[in-house]
């Protein structure tokens, strides 16, 4: 219940960039952060380690760059917009310094333009977040909590096929199993899992589970499932940390193509269409051959019968 609370109350919007930003930054001797905000919904977060040098530096430097560090970290969404900042310590408000490093990064705000506003500690939304939620105590009660609970049953499977207690009844009914156990107990062999206080003897192959056909395609699918719908080799990769079978990779391939989910979001490869052919230039010499005759041509002559002269051309 306090998780989803706080998903609610922190969840991103979009900027609107006709309205002002308000950043709340604040830090500590190890640590910087701040939140961007409009009217109350936040639109962006900012927070880092501070490196060893940082940590030598004053309050009001680490104050000063939690903005500084927000102001670089979201320059093109803030960059010519109205900006506020609130910050809890007052010093930075006035406009007088005697510390080159705090006159610099001064010089940076002022690209921006934002107007420091100081508020107090109690007031600072960064520093209190879970207490300066509009919540009352019913929301955190036992019976609001199972009723979350009973919500969230249909968004995982409800059925954890690996536990160590039905991998063992599996593996007592699958009689392949059971005949490679007898026919190679070396590679085959039968270790104690303990789980809470229970102990199974489990069939292991090179120290991990060997799972039985009934739940290896079971297994798959939870793991699938579970994990958010990862690639085909993350699954496959997950699964073999702690199982094992053959044809492990066949059966993850059945489980990937049966998801609807990831055939729908699967990048299509396949072009659509051909383009035609480009012509292939003559590059074979004296390939074509072009002939033409040209004439009569009078030669200037005059009072004189001259035969009428043709001219004939070839081209290459």
């Amino acid at each position: 219940m306090a998780k989803k609370t706080t998903v609610k109350e922190t969840l991103l919007a979009h900027p609107d960039f006709n309205k002002s930003f308000q950043i709340h930054a604040d830090a500590s001797h190890c640590q910087s952060g701040a939140v961007v905000s409009q009217e109350g919904k936040p639109t962006a977060f900012c927070s880092r380690k501070l490196n060893p040098a940082q940590t030598r530096c004053t309050a009001a430097e680490r104050e000063l760059l939690s903005t500084v560090d927000t102001l670089k970290e979201h320059r093109n969404m803030l960059l010519g917009q109205t900006i506020k900042v609130f910050t809890d310590h007052k010093n930075l408000v006035h406009d007088h310094f005697n510390m080159d490093r705090v006159m610099r990064w001064r010089l940076l705000l002022e690209e921006f333009g934002p107007q420091l506003t100081h508020i107090k500690g109690a007031n600072n939304i960064v520093a209190d977040a879970l207490s300066g939620l509009d919540i009352s105590e019913e929301d955190f009660s036992q019976d609001a909590f199972n009723g979350e609970l009973a919500a969230d049953d249909d968004e995982f499977p409800d059925k954890f096929p690996l536990s160590h207690e039905e991998i063992a009844y599996r593996q007592g009914k699958d009689k392949a199993l059971q005949k490679k156990l007898k026919k190679d107990p070396e590679l085959h062999q039968k270790a104690p899992h303990k789980f809470s206080d229970k102990t199974h003897k489990i069939i292991n192959k090179g120290g991990k589970m060997y799972l039985p056909k009934a739940l290896q395609h079971e297994c798959a699918k939870w793991c699938h499932d579970c994990l958010m719908h990862p690639g085909e080799t993350q699954l496959e990769f997950t699964v073999a940390q702690h199982c094992t079978w053959v044809g492990s990779h066949t059966t993850v391939q059945c489980v990937m193509k049966a998801c609807p989910n990831c055939e729908l979001c699967k990048k299509n490869s396949k072009k659509h269409g051909l383009l035609p052919p480009k012509p292939t230039p003559e590059i074979i010499p004296w390939h074509t051959l072009c002939m033409d005759l040209i004439g009569p041509y009078d030669f200037g002559v005059k009072n004189e019968k001259e035969p009428e002269k043709d001219a004939f051309v070839q081209l290459h």
